[in-house]
């Protein structure tokens, strides 16, 4: 099985499917369609918090990414402007 396959990063800049947004979104629709498909009510209530947990870090990973993409866009702080105001 390739590292691609085992969810390792391909490379230092590759981000794993479980540490983007888009990723976590997937799993937990996978997590919810398997919990349909569960005969017992342990199986099922446990994939439905799979997906629960998958779901937040989702939600968690797109606020961090906007940031990021803000942070990206735009200019840059000098070193001066990057300290708090003195009290």
């Amino acid at each position: 099985m390739s590292d691609a396959e085992q969810g390792e990063p391909t490379t230092p800049h590759t981000r794993r499917v479980e540490d983007t947004s888009a990723g976590c979104r997937d799993r937990a629709a996978a997590s919810l369609a398997a919990a349909a498909d569960m005969d017992t009510a342990n199986a099922k209530v446990r994939l439905e918090a799979s997906a629960a947990t998958w779901t937040s870090r989702a939600d968690l990973l797109q606020r961090l990414e906007k940031l990021h993409e803000a942070r990206q866009a735009s200019p840059s702080l000098t070193g001066e402007e990057q300290q708090p105001d003195a009290p």
